[in-house]
């Protein structure tokens, strides 16, 4: 196997020799490869609910099936047009000379395709009586091996994954629903063999590669060995070998597993970075057609017996990717990837994680930014966790720590975390003490850090009204000093505090409140309903160190001046001379009234709001200097976003060494740190 795979990879691309084969017969093939390879990948997308991370697809329905129809109509010209031009398929695209596994998968790919044009009800009565779906289907499980067909580059697992989708029974079932409630005690399968059934159906019909730790768990309980060892080369050997404990029970199971094994580590065939990986990647592959022989039997029954059963596997075995594609590319091989997850915008839909790693790492050498590549190089995130990762970490926190957001526990143990926010993780981790109020710009569309440094001009005190509360969640020292300042005003003749949201309970219809604030960007928001108030009422919800978040700016953005409760942190950033600091008084009471006092004296409150918002001093505009669009430092000065950069494409060079290279191996070895 190892042979015809090397064989394969010595040629241009599985397509003729290299011998005689007429050019433009050559380009002909690879046109219809490509339009077979765009069927599988618009008709997976069609039935697909949600995207590879998980998240559910936003998108129409009905545009992606519209997609799917023209990839076939396409394709179906592509192939007349190459009948007519040259003949058939055997007779262009495989020369005599070819790897016997890349005219296998040349010519499965031209029948499971043929199989999407043909309609269904035949296919399917065909597999109600136990016959496969058409003719031409023994090569699938037969002698040529797996990993060979896969890198042939011909698209025979999705194709055949997309006709599993087209020819389930009934149709208007999805295949989780005929997947996960099924049994079949014919199989003989244990409780834990049902349970990674389950777990394999939900994480295929998500779209998600399954973890590591599953499958680590799973095979461990399954294969002979040490079941203390779930780490390391000895258990890399076992998994190699694959000798199951209990031979014959339920094998269907075991192909599985190994086939979701290939998927998890598909990402290492995208960018090897180690001989070992990417031969351990072509065994699974293999062990999992062994599970299917096993399982199903061979040739087009055993095909058939597949398509009907309860167990995911070609769902897994059509994501996977040849890795000869990669060689059209060699030179991203010597890139760092830098990726995020979409899902990081699912609160309101601006994604902060793709504008942090854009700021930080976009434009520098041997750099590439992509998004949803969870075996990335640096992974930037604060709720969406990378499954199977082994890069570099960079979690940017958006609470009080590390703690509160439930990620302290893995950025101690993982040997490659840096932490940027308040409060250290501790442990393993490098820490940049850096308050959500800086990295909060990432999720400003209207506003950049430099804005804090220009000139403010005087607001015109009769188009604004006094002051506003706008809050999410209602503590009881903002709700307390919400009603002192309210009261109070309204004695002296002002218009009192008017409420813009949840909180609060005066002046303002409420259906002018904001009940949620999870707009696209709900920071702008704030921004933009202050900015008709001269004072806008900011409360942290705790006092903790460096804990100084987003409010405090959005009144600064505003034009009004900040009533601000919170961290003494906030008075080494910001000018004390521009904001009210609640902490700073004897009492509630005798804020608010302080405040009342500007409120009715013009000089005073032209004094906090024309005075700058940032202390000048280069502490104070560092911690902003992630984005390039901040304060200037002083010349000579390292910016906080040459700094991050540096120590995590540190990391980065750092894991990339050793026969198994440490982005390879920690995944196995950290598989329990990362929450689900």
């Amino acid at each position: 196997m190892r042979k015809t795979i090397r064989a394969f990879l010595r040629g241009s691309f599985l397509l003729a020799s290299a011998g005689g084969a007429n050019k433009f017969a050559q380009e002909a093939c690879e046109e219809l490869r490509l339009a077979w390879q765009k069927v599988a990948e618009t008709g997976l997308d069609y039935y697909a609910d949600a995207t590879q991370t998980g998240a559910a697809k936003t998108d129409d329905r009905g545009e992606r099936g519209l997609r799917a129809r023209d990839a076939l109509v396409a394709a179906s010209n592509t192939l007349a047009e190459l009948r007519k031009r040259f003949g058939t398929l055997e007779q262009t695209c495989l020369q005599s000379d070819a790897p016997s596994s890349v005219r296998a998968a040349a010519r499965l790919s031209q029948v499971f395709f043929l199989l999407l044009l043909q309609p269904r009800s035949e296919g399917r009565q065909r597999l109600a009586d136990g016959l496969p779906p058409g003719d031409g289907l023994e090569e699938f499980i037969g002698e040529e091996p797996w990993s060979g067909m896969l890198h042939s580059g011909w698209p025979v697992f999705s194709l055949a994954a997309l006709v599993e989708m087209e020819y389930r029974d009934p149709p208007t079932e999805s295949l989780i629903q005929q997947r996960y409630w099924r049994q079949d005690p014919k199989e003989g399968c244990s409780e834990d063999q049902e349970a990674f059934r389950e777990i394999a159906v939900l994480y295929a019909a998500e779209g998600r590669t399954v973890r590591l730790l599953d499958i680590r768990h799973y095979l461990r309980g399954f294969l002979k060995g040490d079941s203390q060892v779930v780490a390391g080369l000895t258990f890399l050997l076992e998994l190699v070998e694959g000798v199951p404990r209990h031979p014959g029970q339920c094998p269907a199971a075991l192909g599985t597993a190994y086939a979701a094994l290939a998927d998890a580590l598909q990402c290492h065939w995208h960018r090897p970075r180690s001989t070992k990986t990417r031969e351990l990647a072509d065994i699974s592959t293999e062990k999992a057609q062994r599970g299917v022989q096993e399982a199903f039997g061979e040739g087009g029954q055993g095909f058939a017996a597949l398509l009907r059963s309860r167990w995911p596997l070609l769902s897994f075995m059509g994501r996977l990717q040849p890795r000869a594609q990669i060689l059209e590319d060699v030179a991203d091989l010597d890139h760092a990837i830098v990726s995020w997850s979409s899902r990081e915008a699912e609160m309101g839909g601006l994604n902060w994680a793709e504008r942090f790693a854009s700021e930080v790492f976009d434009g520098l050498p041997g750099v590439k930014l992509k998004p949803d590549i969870e075996c990335a190089d640096v992974y930037v995130y604060r709720s969406k966790v990378p499954i199977n990762f082994g890069g570099v970490l960079i979690f940017v926190d958006g609470e009080r720590s590390p703690e509160d957001s439930l990620q302290e526990d893995l950025l101690r143990r993982y040997p490659a975390s840096i932490v940027v926010g308040p409060l250290p993780a501790g442990g393993l981790s490098v820490w940049f003490p850096v308050p959500y109020v800086s990295t909060s710009f990432a999720s400003r569309l209207a506003a950049t850090p430099a804005k804090l440094a220009q000139p403010r001009s005087m607001p015109e005190p009769n188009q604004r009204r006094f002051a506003a509360y706008l809050a999410f969640r209602c503590w009881p020292h903002r709700e307390q000093f919400f009603h002192l300042l309210d009261s109070i005003s309204r004695d002296v003749g002002l218009e009192g505090v008017d409420v813009l949201s949840r909180c609060g309970n005066t002046s303002r219809e409420e259906d002018t409140r904001r009940s949620a604030r999870y707009s696209r960007s709900y920071m702008d928001d704030a921004a933009d309903l202050f900015s008709s108030y001269r004072f806008a009422m900011v409360f942290e919800n705790r006092l903790s160190p460096r804990y100084v978040t987003e409010k405090i700016v959005n009144a600064y953005l505003s034009g009004a001046v900040p009533i601000y409760w919170g961290s003494q942190f906030a008075i080494r950033m910001f000018n004390p001379r521009s904001m009210i600091y609640a902490n700073a008084f004897i009492s509630f009471e005798a804020a608010a009234r302080r405040v009342v006092e500007i409120a009715q004296n013009p000089e005073a409150y032209f004094q906090y709001a024309t005075a700058p918002i940032l202390r000048n001093t280069t502490a104070a505009r560092y911690l902003f200097s992630w984005h390039r669009d901040a304060p200037s430092l002083p010349d000579g000065s390292r910016t906080l976003r040459e700094e991050l950069a540096e120590v995590a494409l540190k990391k980065h060079r750092a894991g990339l060494s050793g026969m198994v290279t440490a982005v390879e191996r920690r995944p196995w070895d950290y598989a329990d740190a990362f929450p689900l």
